[in-house]
């Protein structure tokens, strides 16, 4: 018989010590979960593939990695419908942020037991498209949050294949990095149809789920089923005010700078003579242009 449960693991997510301990990992949710057969990535984009070709077989298709693992499976089970084959998450990443907004528990076993319990949601899902690295346009979806800016650079750093930090130390420490080397670019924003705004933009969230870079509260308002978008768009100021209010980004208490602007809105767009970076879920995808909508009530969740 086919377990209802398909576990998708990135074994290089918590510094790769998901790959490392999967053994010990297995045994502990083996005696929390129903049945479950379990499959490892091996590379970008596997996730979305392994949930594409599940979704209607599983009843759950669990990602176990971190915020770019779920944003792969969430893609794959939405490519073609869902077939109404739910989320689930075994929270394992440097970030974590969508569990957080969920309420799942970052244990593993306690986000185990959420998941043997069952309970279901519907939430919103956004939907990116933009330019991607090979000069094509794409479309993305995000269940977290997208970036255009600084922020896309930072998810960049932060994922890079060697590096001594993790969890939220990672972000803290690429957000300083980043900070030295990134370059304001001139953007144009629109917000559901308003006039254009012109701005030297640091970074824009796009967010779905209120929290990104391993715990700061970066769109406090953002509600994961009131069918809108969160954007919180910051206009690049000098350093010195940058660094004095990278302490307000833990809070959300960054929001009320007056170089902040936000908004709820279904649909953003960002244009710039020259590109910028994108990002959603905490994977760089490719640059400016890009469109991000809200799509309501598109993608169950177990939680």
């Amino acid at each position: 018989m086919t377990p209802r449960l398909l576990l998708i693991v990135n074994p290089r997510s918590a510094n790769r010590s998901t790959g490392r301990n999967w053994w010990k990992l297995r045994k502990r949710l083996q005696e929390v979960l129903p049945p479950f057969r379990a499959v490892r990535t091996e590379g970008p984009g596997d996730g979305m593939r392994l949930a594409a070709r599940a979704a209607g077989r599983y009843e759950v298709v669990v990602a176990v990695g971190g915020d770019g693992t779920i944003g792969e499976v969430a893609n794959g089970l939405l490519a073609n419908g869902t077939g109404g084959t739910a989320l689930g998450v075994l929270p394992r990443g440097t970030g974590s942020d969508f569990v957080r907004t969920l309420g799942i528990p970052r244990d593993i076993e306690k986000a185990a037991s959420v998941l043997a319990r069952g309970d279901r949601r519907k939430i919103d899902v956004g939907r990116a498209t933009f330019t991607d690295f090979s000069g094509e346009r794409s479309s993305r979806w995000f269940v977290n949050a997208a970036e255009v800016g600084m922020g896309a650079m930072v998810c960049h750093e932060v994922n890079r294949a060697q590096r001594r930090l993790s969890g939220p130390p990672a972000f803290w420490w690429a957000i300083l990095t980043t900070m030295r080397r990134y370059q304001p670019a001139l953007a144009t924003v629109v917000i559901d149809g308003s006039p254009a705004r012109e701005l030297m933009l640091n970074n824009a969230w796009i967010a779905n789920g209120c929290y990104t870079g391993g715990g700061m509260r970066t769109a406090p308002r953002a509600r994961l089923d009131d069918g809108l978008l969160d954007a919180v768009v910051v206009e690049h100021v000098a350093g010195w005010r940058r660094i004095g209010g990278l302490p307000k980004l833990r809070s959300g208490t960054f929001v009320d700078s007056p170089e902040v602007e936000y908004r709820q809105a279904s649909r953003v767009e960002f244009t710039a003579e020259t590109a910028i970076l994108v990002e959603t879920d905490g994977d760089a995808v490719g640059t400016t242009p890009a469109t991000f909508e809200a799509t309501p009530g598109q993608l169950t969740v177990v939680s």
